[in-house]
């Protein structure tokens, strides 16, 4: 069962990242065109994405049966029934379509397949769907989680108004709350958020808001464009050449917190963190894993504990208007159901 304050790392079918120690998030995309899909990898659990989204997004349309053999023949943990996620730009009725296919592929892959532990993708387009689709599943779905995948406000742009877009501006929080709410209200299911564990930062706020699980791959992907993450602060780049997005330059001040980091790379030699993209990925993983561990250990003192580690560690942080927003629409400002 997927336990709450949950973080899976996201690979890819080489495992370049990951150890026999860690949860791990893989997406069949990888396996989609092999003959005898296999995983090459040590982890102590395994969550497969069915890989909807890259194909959808790719314009690739994947075959039901093959999806099926590739999840049993791998035979993860948890793994996702093909669903068929929203693009901006499509209409209320084309995403209506979707979902009445994402909820008969549920329904077929209870009937069908000997998956150990399905997790449904919830899709809605907005408040009143994001009800009933909640409602349908709590009906039929035979799941302890969730997953959340597209949910569409009307209330923002097409691109926007996604709860798939991680920047962190208060939209998404909005949104997150809003459907945490709905879920929370509605039925007894553990939710997963796919892809919120990209920041440190944003992590806590996800946990904060009542997310369960999530997963990230960002992790590498900041590490490729020369980014580290430092706990508590955020994301600094200390590449070579300048950085396309996000990030500030280290601080001399700041190196002493990876003086302390206990990651494999610091602990060896911090020096790795300028040489190579993968030094920068371990460590950015560890950072997050750990962070997660103090989520978990201040929030079992309790949530006001959990709080107010929270106030401190974002007073120091560039995003401390989106928690203090975060905050008060989690304690003052509940959706009317």
């Amino acid at each position: 069962m997927i336990k709450s304050m949950h973080l899976w790392i996201g690979d890819d079918k080489q495992g370049r990242c990951v150890d026999e120690n860690d949860s791990v998030m893989d997406s069949l995309i990888y396996y989609y065109a092999k003959e005898q899909p296999s995983i090459a990898y040590e982890y102590r659990e395994l969550f497969l994405d069915n890989g909807g989204y890259t194909a959808i997004r790719n314009d690739m349309k994947l075959d039901c049966d093959r999806v099926k053999e590739i999840q049993e023949t791998i035979d993860p943990d948890y793994t996702i029934p093909l669903d068929f996620p929203f693009l901006p730009g499509i209409s209320q009725v084309e995403m209506q379509k979707l979902w009445k296919k994402t909820a008969d592929n549920i329904q077929d892959w209870q009937e069908t397949t000997n998956l150990k532990a399905l997790v449904p993708m919830l899709h809605a387009w907005s408040v009143e769907s994001l009800v009933s689709n909640t409602r349908w599943l709590q009906k039929h779905a035979n799941a302890h989680c969730i997953a959340v995948g597209s949910v569409v406000s009307s209330d923002y742009s097409e691109y926007t108004g996604f709860l798939g877009d991680r920047q962190p501006r208060k939209e998404l929080v909005d949104m997150l709350v809003s459907t945490i709410q709905v879920i929370r209200h509605f039925s007894d299911f553990k939710i997963h958020l796919a892809g919120f564990g990209c920041s440190a930062l944003m992590l806590h706020i996800g946990y904060f808001c009542g997310v369960d699980s999530t997963d990230t791959i960002g992790y590498k992907r900041k590490a490729a464009f020369g980014k580290i993450s430092l706990p508590g602060l955020g994301d600094r780049h200390i590449g070579r050449k300048p950085s396309g997005w996000g990030a500030r330059r280290l601080r001399p001040e700041e190196m002493e917190l990876l003086r302390a980091c206990g990651c494999p790379i610091c602990r060896r030699n911090p020096r790795m963190l300028w040489k190579e993209w993968m030094a920068r990925a371990i460590h950015n993983k560890y950072v997050l894993l750990e962070e997660r561990k103090k989520a978990k250990q201040y929030m079992e003192k309790g949530r006001d504990v959990y709080e107010a580690f929270l106030d401190e560690m974002f007073a120091k942080s560039g995003l401390k208007y989106l928690w203090r927003y975060a905050k008060t629409r989690v304690h003052y400002y509940p959706l009317n159901l």
